[in-house]
């Protein structure tokens, strides 16, 4: 964690589809890409043969990329990430595709979301250019109880996903809905949950849920005590940390930095909303596992509420231990502010 950026700089979008096999991503992307304000839109996945595009495919653009009817760039993964967004830079600049304003990245069904994150919040070559847009996670009404008892992929999905979508609701009883909206609660709190058929969700429901967005995000939910009330799942926990007074940024720096270098693997997502003292503006602060992204200075707050509220997503991590640290951090912190010491511990 560095110095606080005093603004967020215009950068291109990325948001994440994920969720496990046969959970509807496909079907949402499908709906995604005929609406019309997708136009823009540049979307990657793993495999075309993954997704039913075909119908929409009006030319090949250059190798692995297409051009849909209504104006939608798609591509396929070719190597990582990285080359991929670069490749669709190139062609941007060689003219062969048209320019395009946001990003949806679909992961396969077993894949674990994080490093498509990390990727994105630390690769020097695209923090220039994109920006973190926020996880949504689709959820199989009929199957999605089933796969969060069996599968940990399933669950890590649904855990750090900014919005939640259960799919194949026309095919689920409102029984089997209420229990996997009640599993999903408690598994991830913060996130909204929406129930869609035919894969029919608002685009804007997927954008404007990046580290930027926190803010409101963060004051309209409040996690449980612990964020549990199933078995099933008792190793993840959802809670959140609250201060009401400003906080000194070098203890709450090193306080994180000590978190992702002890327990990163276990920190499955953070985000966060900070009074830090002599910022005139909030501090967004947002990090997957050991991974964290640079911290920004809002301009200003968006309304009279100054608490500190951080967000955790954890495995086998208490939130007591967390506190108990971070006034470890702060109290060394006011020492060394009388003594002009390291504020390490």
């Amino acid at each position: 964690m560095g110095q606080c950026a005093v603004a967020a700089k215009i950068r291109i979008p990325v948001s994440i589809i994920t969720g496990f096999l046969g959970s509807g991503k496909t079907t949402l992307l499908n709906h995604l890409v005929k609406q019309p304000g997708m136009s823009d839109t540049a979307v990657i996945v793993n495999e075309f043969g993954e997704i039913g595009l075909d119908h929409l495919l009006i030319e090949q653009a250059f190798e692995d990329t297409v051009l849909l009817q209504n104006g939608c760039i798609c591509c396929s993964i070719r190597g990582d990430l990285v080359d991929t967004l670069e490749s669709l830079d190139a062609q941007v600049s060689r003219g062969e595709i048209p320019p395009y304003a946001r990003v949806i990245v679909e992961t396969t069904g077993l894949a674990d979301p994080a490093p498509v994150l990390q990727t994105l919040m630390t690769n020097e070559r695209l923090q220039t250019r994109y920006t973190l847009d926020g996880v949504v996670a689709t959820v199989d009404a009929v199957n999605g109880v089933g796969q969060l008892d069996e599968f940990s992929e399933s669950v890590k999905q649904a855990a750090i996903a900014d919005h939640l979508f259960i799919t194949k609701g026309d095919l689920a009883g409102q029984q089997a809905i209420d229990e996997l909206t009640k599993r999903l609660l408690a598994l991830n709190p913060n996130a909204p949950i929406t129930l869609i058929k035919h894969g029919a969700a608002d685009p804007d429901s997927l954008f404007g849920n990046g580290p930027i967005a926190a803010p409101s995000r963060l004051r309209r939910q409040t996690p449980a005590p612990h964020g549990r009330d199933h078995s099933h799942d008792s190793s993840i926990q959802t809670f959140a940390i609250v201060h009401k007074v400003p906080l000194p940024w070098d203890a709450v720096r090193a306080w994180l930095e000590s978190v992702a270098s002890l327990r990163g693997a276990d920190l499955l997502r953070m985000k966060g909303i900070l009074n830090v003292a002599g910022r005139g503006g909030p501090v967004i602060i947002h990090g997957v596992q050991h991974v964290f992204h640079p911290p920004v200075e809002l301009p200003k707050w968006p309304n009279d509420d100054r608490t500190t509220r951080i967000v955790f997503i954890t495995r086998n991590i208490e939130k007591a231990g967390l506190e108990n640290a971070l006034s470890v951090f702060i109290d060394h912190e006011k020492e060394a502010y009388k003594t002009g010491s390291s504020v390490n511990p």
